[in-house]
């Protein structure tokens, strides 16, 4: 296993839920942290957190569906230390409900921040990582972007997109050292998922997704898990 101590992360959507933990997780290996996100005062409440870990970590405001904010983001983290190690693609957003709602502009919302945003991230982060021939990408899909319900296609439709575009990229970039996986969440105890009648403790937590990342990163750089699915134990508690 490898020591993560003193490498950079930059994790979109850091401010909350599976973002933060991660970010959280890292940090307590003694990673300097960059998060990112839509919200300011979520952003400095999570920042308020990280900062009382012994490592370096700042918080930049940035929509990841605008090109434009996304080169500005990387920019900062580059400026402030010099490079990017791990990129962690987690920003999202989620619309359920019949294909036949008036639905067209969610849909064009969802495709914009969960498949462009990664994009244009990786677009941005990647050319570093070729440089210095090593860093590792993980992005967040879904177990939707497995498989679909009645009540998800279009959300689905983003995940697929977000999986065909990490395998294609993962490919391209193992010659340069660089490992790109993708983890495929059921449901997950967060913001984002809403309102649930499921029971709390038969959901995973964001915190368990976080322990994975960690644990998957520190494996010895010459091999990685491409991607995972992750599902609670129990869910009929």
């Amino acid at each position: 296993m490898q020591d993560l101590h003193g490498k950079t992360a930059l994790i979109t959507g850091g401010s909350r839920g599976i973002g933060l933990k991660t970010a959280q997780a890292l940090a307590d290996n003694g990673v300097n942290i960059a998060i990112t996100g839509r919200n300011n005062e979520s952003l400095k409440d999570a920042l308020l957190s990280l900062e009382k870990k012994d490592v370096k970590a700042i918080a930049i405001a940035g929509d990841v569906s605008k090109k434009e904010d996304v080169q500005h983001i990387v920019n900062e983290v580059l400026n402030d230390f010099g490079q990017i190690d791990i990129l962690i693609n987690n920003a999202g957003i989620m619309g359920n409900g019949s294909f036949f709602d008036d639905n067209e502009d969610k849909f064009r919302e969802m495709m914009n921040v969960n498949v462009f945003g990664m994009y244009y991230m990786m677009k941005a982060v990647l050319p570093g990582m070729q440089e210095k021939n090593s860093g590792d990408v993980v992005n967040i899909a879904s177990v939707s972007g497995l498989r679909s319900s009645a009540s998800s296609a279009l959300y689905a439709a983003t995940k697929h997109a977000v999986i065909g575009l990490t395998e294609g990229v993962m490919h391209e970039v193992r010659k340069n050292n660089i490992r790109v996986q993708y983890l495929t969440p059921s449901a997950v105890l967060t913001d984002l998922i809403g309102k649930s009648d499921l029971d709390p403790q038969t959901m995973t937590h964001p915190e368990d997704i976080a322990d994975i990342i960690v644990n998957q990163l520190k494996i010895n750089p010459r091999t990685f898990v491409k991607n995972s699915e992750m599902w609670a134990t129990n869910p009929h508690l």
